[in-house]
């Protein structure tokens, strides 16, 4: 399994703070381009954020949605859906 954070709507500096305070261990790409922009909100469909992918190795989506869940429900069940083997499931 890879976690991948991508941002494309905040400035450079807020972002890596935010990551720094909240321990974050995954790799996050920090990329407000037109480029990156347009992917996000226009490939991706992005309104707002947090945006959650679930993506199985094919690379087809398996879930997405908005938001924090409290005991992430919603995301183990998409890994499973996805064909990862969960510990303590």
């Amino acid at each position: 399994m890879v976690i991948l954070g991508f941002n494309c709507a905040d400035d450079k500096q807020i972002a890596l703070d935010f990551l720094r305070a909240n321990s974050a261990t995954f790799p996050c790409i920090l990329d407000s381009s037109d480029a990156a922009v347009k992917t996000g909100f226009k490939s991706y469909k992005m309104s707002g954020v947090p945006l959650n992918y679930i993506i199985d190795k094919e690379g087809k989506i398996v879930d997405a949605w908005y938001g924090y869940e409290e005991g992430h429900k919603r995301a183990l069940a998409s890994l499973e859906k996805a064909g990862l083997e969960l510990e303590g499931q």
